[in-house]
């Protein structure tokens, strides 16, 4: 498993990088505004964003799969949840296309 910290601001790269600004956009999209734990608001200064590459174990005869998630940690009380890194990409394209076309 590999766990790496997302920079606060996007890198530039070729490929999709999801930074901790998009990652809140998200949250704040999908109404997600508190801590599913502790109920406190999120703000910038309260969540930690790492990106996680995984197994998924084989089911029903297929391989192994790397998964890339995003583990959200509450910095008020330490409660964790996990986002499919490619939904929260997907959701953020669409949302930027869309705002493109207004």
């Amino acid at each position: 498993m590999t766990v790496t910290a997302i920079p606060e601001s996007p890198t530039g790269a070729t490929t999709r990088d999801i930074c901790k600004a998009d990652v809140e956009r998200f949250l704040f999209g999908k109404h997600i505004t508190a801590c599913p734990a502790c109920g406190r608001f999120r703000s910038k200064c309260d969540l930690d964003v790492h990106t996680i590459t995984c197994q998924k174990s084989p089911s029903c005869g297929a391989e192994k799969t790397a998964v890339d998630v995003l583990m959200l940690v509450c910095q008020n009380c330490g409660a964790i949840q996990f986002h499919d890194r490619s939904i929260v990409a997907k959701w953020l394209d669409c949302h930027e296309l869309g705002a493109r076309s207004r």
